[in-house]
């Protein structure tokens, strides 16, 4: 057998019989699957197995569930909190209920299950920051999905423009410039660079600065759409 792609045709043609047990209402059950597709394929035993496994590891099969990756997001309620967690990245969990609350009377717990759903087959990540469960596509990385976390907040943001735009800045330039309560002020100051996304020069512990390492990716996340609108 050639090497194993999504796009094999032997690959294809296992994805086709697991499809069709979902739409018979069925269970995803491994065993079936290489049952049918022994039966109906001209696939060697360690070819078959091969394909299964490697559809296993890629979380498209799951054994036990009613979907595979492709279908899972045939919900239209799944769909939506898979597309919100996509566009507003480092959303957390009370946030998807505000939104889902909106369109849908669903139960705590049948959210729970919906994002359970798309974090078993992989299509997105969570992670845990302070008292937070964060969630993000897949494909951002852990310090960048904190970072738009961050951002989701107003005095962060605006924080965070000052640097970008004017670089170092005293403490008591950005009180003046921001127009804010000094304690509020020191507070969210305090908490970026707890989190080691600004910093203070040596010698002078009043000067923030961004830390040079995440300049291009806090520049880059407020080029974001949606970063731009909130």
């Amino acid at each position: 057998m050639s090497v194993l792609t999504l796009d094999h045709p032997s690959v294809q043609q296992v994805l086709e019989i697991a499809e069709e047990l979902v739409r018979e209402n069925k269970v995803l059950n491994i065993r079936i699957i290489y049952n049918r597709a022994k039966h109906r394929l001209r696939i060697p035993r360690n070819g078959l197995l091969k394909i299964i496994q490697m559809l296993i590891d890629m979380q498209i099969l799951i054994n036990g569930s009613h979907f595979t990756r492709d279908t899972v997001l045939s919900n239209e309620i799944r769909n939506y909190i898979y597309e919100i967690i996509n566009t507003e990245i480092g959303i957390h969990f009370s946030e998807i209920k505000r939104k889902i609350d909106t369109i849908s009377e669903i139960s705590t717990g049948q959210l729970i299950w919906h994002i359970e759903m798309l974090l078993k087959f992989g299509l997105i990540k969570k992670i845990k920051f302070k008292n937070y469960t964060i969630f993000l596509p897949i494909d951002i990385e852990d310090q960048l999905g904190i970072i738009y976390f961050l951002l989701r907040d107003e005095m962060n943001r605006n924080i965070l423009r000052l640097l970008v735009k004017n670089g170092c800045m005293h403490k008591s330039s950005l009180y003046k410039d921001l127009k804010e309560e000094r304690e509020k002020l020191y507070y969210h100051l305090n908490v970026l660079k707890d989190n080691d996304i600004i910093m203070t020069k040596e010698g002078d512990e009043d000067l923030f600065c961004l830390v040079p390492e995440l300049e291009h990716l806090i520049k880059t996340v407020f080029k974001n759409s949606y970063i731009q609108t909130i």
